[in-house]
């Protein structure tokens, strides 16, 4: 069963193609179904394989499937290989699954598109790109993965190349995760000195003996590993291109910076779980800094007012929920808030879709309101993935959310009082921001000036319906997950602790964030122009960002470009240019100098021969 996974690959990739080549001059109903149909394809052969790793069948470690070998000396082999294990095929599920559901999506959001084509090939070449990351079964195949989805994401951000801010976004969020990629490939160098080989099954089975915790190696191999995964996750401090690249279009916000690729660096770190385990002080690390960016991005989202950008910083925020799960030891959490943050920022994202398309291309949350009569079904779904997102209870995002906040007090060797604290302030800020997004935009009355809102049509609901089922029940297979992904991450499942003080609280605490909400809402827009105003250095800070991107231009933006401007026009023109010329300049005076002796005088040639003989013979006779 497992020999079939390599049509994962092959089903998105063949889609690709043919839609690069040929999708012109294809009918639109064959692009998009066609180009959905080769995502659905793959989620089926995921199913596949994972109805036969639940009933038990195959080795529980996992399968390495050989194509071919491609590259074998002395001592370096690589073979064109996939590991087919538990793990790959869980995050697999997420991403052919809600793939599938995103394309589906796309049909009736892109329709209108002239480049629609395009549009199904890029998305295509990304799942296939994502699919080959999390099926390496070596961190060489790993980095092609990881920069081929650098690749695709570019191409789909700036997927409306007209539109100058997209395609600068595009731009920063390349620049962002090449900056991850170089770390990457450093740690994949470094791997292979100290472990002799890239292959996960031989490295990982050498990190069982013969280490001492926070070794020098190890703890540098595990540092550079987090700025690929950090860059790939949008975590401090290289978060700054996720918002920026809400400017594509809404599907890829979807897909892209939901469910899939910025859920990439936790699955690294949870791939690479027996490498981090012998790296203690660097758990620390990534935990805090999970949790210090849930409340880092969970403050700006308080301000903005792009729906997109809300919910863009919301998915930072839950990012920050998984690393600080992986962080704390908890791998199999920190997944199983993954796959159910993929259900509803996923409706989310889809459901912002909706409203932008029935408001002519609105994206100011300022200028919607009263939705919810003419768009119910959209409405609804995105309340559904409100509770979840803020986890109240009984939706999936409670479950997981929970699941994480318990174990960073209670887990064994990394949880504390500090790391749940910040869990628990973050769920504040999640239940504020998300129920002002949702006030904002389907209560009141319309504040658009010309748009007249319509509910999108049955292949936009469609999905919408889908996804809001998996956010509310998606929490029942919590169970399921740990005992799942046991083989992988040391066969033990975790020990869910009770406490109802340390339960209770984070719901409180939503709660508490809702109910501001609420207040905000429905103090009005004069009240909340006074209180902007009282609050405004705090409100200022928070609207701009923390003033990162500010912070980078200075420090490294402006000044590589006045080292760049000094080198091209001082060291350039004066000592590249000038050596180069001159180079010339000296061999035209070389020539002009010997062009004297070349006179044309027969008898000036033969007395210069006469002299060179009597030279030579005064040279020979004398010395």
């Amino acid at each position: 069963m497992y020999s079939i996974a390599w049509l994962i690959l092959l089903f998105p990739l063949l889609g690709f193609l043919i839609l690069s080549w040929f999708g012109s001059r294809l009918p639109k109903t064959w692009v998009g179904w066609g180009g959905s149909g080769t995502i659905g394809a793959a989620f089926g052969v995921v199913l596949l394989i994972f109805a036969s790793m639940a009933g038990g069948e195959g080795d529980p470690g996992g399968s390495v499937e050989v194509l071919y070998h491609w590259i074998e000396s002395e001592k370096f082999t690589l073979d064109l290989a996939i590991l087919v294990d538990r793990l790959s095929i869980f995050m697999l599920l997420v991403v052919t699954g809600v793939g599938f559901v995103i394309h589906v999506y796309s049909i009736g959001y892109m329709r209108e598109d002239p480049e629609y084509a395009r549009f199904f090939s890029y998305m295509n070449l990304f799942i296939f790109s994502m699919s080959v990351l999390v099926l390496a079964a070596d961190f060489f195949f790993l980095i092609v993965g990881w920069a081929l989805v650098g690749l695709a994401s570019y191409l789909l951000i700036g997927f409306w190349t007209e539109k100058r801010s997209a395609v600068l976004a595009a731009r920063k969020a390349f620049v962002m995760n090449v900056i991850g990629d170089v770390g990457m490939v450093i740690a994949a160098f470094m791997i292979f000195e100290r472990f002799g080989s890239l292959s996960y099954t031989e490295v990982f089975q050498q990190t069982q003996s013969g280490f001492i915790p926070n070794e020098g190696t190890i703890l540098m191999i595990t540092l550079l590993l987090l700025v690929g995964a950090f860059a790939k996750s949008a975590q401090l401090p290289l978060h700054t291109w996720l918002p920026d690249a809400m400017e594509g279009p809404t599907p890829v916000s979807a897909l892209i910076h939901a469910a899939t690729m910025v859920t990439a660096g936790v699955y690294l770190v949870a791939r690479c779980n027996s490498l981090y385990t012998l790296a203690p002080w660097v758990m620390y690390f990534v935990a805090f800094v999970g949790a210090a960016t849930a409340i880092f991005a969970g403050t700006i989202a308080l301000t903005q007012y792009d729906i997109k950008r809300v919910i863009a910083y919301s998915t930072m925020s839950q990012i920050g929920y998984m690393f600080l799960a992986v962080g704390v030891g908890v791998f199999s959490a920190g997944m199983f808030h993954l796959m159910t943050h993929a259900f509803f920022k996923a409706l989310l994202f889809l459901g912002a879709g909706s409203v932008i398309h029935a408001l002519n291309d609105e994206q100011d949350i300022r200028k919607m309101g009263g939705l919810a009569r003419s768009m119910p079904i959209t409405f609804g779904t995105f309340l559904i993935a409100s509770l979840a997102l803020t986890g109240f209870p009984l939706t999936a995002g409670f479950y997981s959310k929970e699941a994480i906040i318990m174990h960073s007090w209670f887990a064994e060797e990394y949880g504390n009082w500090f790391f749940w604290l910040m869990a628990v302030a973050a769920t504040g800020l999640t239940g504020f921001y998300t129920f002002r997004l949702f006030f904002y935009t389907f209560l009141g009355n319309l504040r658009h000036p010309t748009a007249h809102p319509h509910e999108s049509p049955l292949v936009m609901t469609g999905p919408l319906l889908i996804l809001a089922v998996f956010s509310l029940l998606g929490g029942a297979f919590g169970h399921s997950v740990d005992t799942f992904l046991a083989p992988v991450f040391g066969g033990a499942v975790p020990v869910h602790h009770e406490n109802i003080v340390l339960e209770t609280a984070p719901l409180v605490v939503a709660l508490v964030g809702i109910l501001g909400a609420v207040g905000l809402f429905m103090t009005g827009s004069g009240q909340l122009g006074f209180l902007q105003q009282v609050l405004a250095p705090v409100h200022d800070l928070l609207y701009n960002k923390y003033y990162v991107d500010e912070i980078y231009d200075l420090l490294i933006v402006k000044p590589v470009k006045a080292i760049g401007k000094f080198l091209e026009e001082r060291a350039e023109k004066f000592g590249i240019d000038f050596s180069v010329d001159q180079v010339g300049e000296q061999m035209r005076e070389v020539s002009r100098q010997i062009s004297i002796w070349q006179s044309g005088n027969v008898r000036l040639y033969a007395l210069n021969m006469v002299a060179g003989m009597i030279t030579v013979l005064l040279f020979v006779i004398f010395l």
